[in-house]
């Protein structure tokens, strides 16, 4: 089960607080960590750990960053499917503070000039799987990706809507609806979004408007997995938490990871809960080769190969 990323890939500089500065403050750095993220690429990331047959699709521009993410690629096997001369890629400086709750400052770059060019070089036959973020279907690029989503037939799309889900237009988040996506957001998102006070109607109402299966994750009280009339709340992993960054985008990465190997989507939110315990606590947004054994994650003597 061959997965499409589409996605950008981040410098994340990392900036750890004891609390987000008010007007006027002046405070300290208590540490700092430069490192590659994204959503897209945190998704890659964990499918990579798992030996999940994937191609990310993303933009590279020319410049500092750019050539970071470009190296960064290339050491982790990626093809560069897009390189792009006339900017450079954009950064995230995120700001983590005690408790490991994270503030996100996004400076734009060649990946917000989405083209379709780039997108109809794609041969989608390849693939049965498509995963897009939310911090891609805001505004010219989300116009952009739901058109051409929408020539794309008989493929499982998942979309990790992430605290954007509220700024895409309508009209693109109709667009993608429509495709009958599986959902993956947190509790705070699906709130917002619909303005339920009650997590099991959030979840309703997002399963009515997808006709698909809605991931809810919780925190340290796991993940809700709704599908119809058919729920299951799924406990957390108890583990410290050093850092939240990336934990969302882990899980649904251990999601389409598990599913792909053959697990059904309940047991994958078993499989998931573990992966994003071990990113919350670590200092990075993704876990990284060397902090990953994929057999950690077998359940019920099932084998991932």
């Amino acid at each position: 089960m061959k997965t499409l990323i589409i996605g950008n890939v981040y410098v994340d500089v990392i900036i750890n607080v004891d609390s987000l500065p008010k007007t006027n403050d002046d405070i300290l750095c208590k540490k700092q960590v430069i490192s590659m993220g994204g959503c897209a690429y945190n998704v890659a990331t964990i499918l990579n750990n798992f030996g999940v047959e994937h191609d990310l699709i993303s933009p590279v521009g020319k410049g500092i960053y750019a050539s970071l993410i470009e190296r960064e690629l290339i050491e982790n096997n990626y093809k560069i499917h897009i390189k792009e001369e006339e900017e450079d890629n954009g950064y995230c400086l995120c700001l983590v503070e005690e408790d490991g709750e994270r503030t996100f400052i996004t400076i734009k770059g060649i990946e917000y000039k989405y083209k379709m060019d780039w997108l109809d070089k794609i041969d989608s036959c390849d693939y049965e799987n498509i995963y897009i973020s939310g911090y891609e279907m805001e505004g010219h690029n989300g116009r952009i990706i739901s058109r051409w989503l929408e020539n794309q037939k008989n493929k499982k799309l998942f979309f990790g809507p992430g605290p954007r889900i509220n700024f895409i237009e309508k009209d693109t988040l109709n667009k993608i609806f429509k495709l009958n996506p599986i959902l993956h957001l947190n509790e705070e998102e699906a709130i917002k979004f619909t303005n339920e006070k009650d997590i099991l109607n959030a979840a309703r109402y997002l399963n009515n408007i997808t006709d698909n299966t809605v991931f809810i994750t919780l925190g340290e009280n796991g993940v809700l997995y709704f599908n119809k009339d058919s729920y299951k709340f799924i406990d957390a992993v108890k583990t410290k938490v050093v850092n939240t960054i990336g934990a969302g985008d882990s899980h649904i990465g251990a999601i389409i990871s598990s599913h792909s190997l053959g697990y059904e989507f309940e047991e994958c939110c078993y499989i998931a809960n573990k992966v994003s315990s071990k990113v919350v606590n670590s200092d990075k947004s993704r876990l990284e080769k060397d902090m990953f054994n994929k057999n950690e994650y077998i359940l019920d003597n099932k084998v991932i190969v």
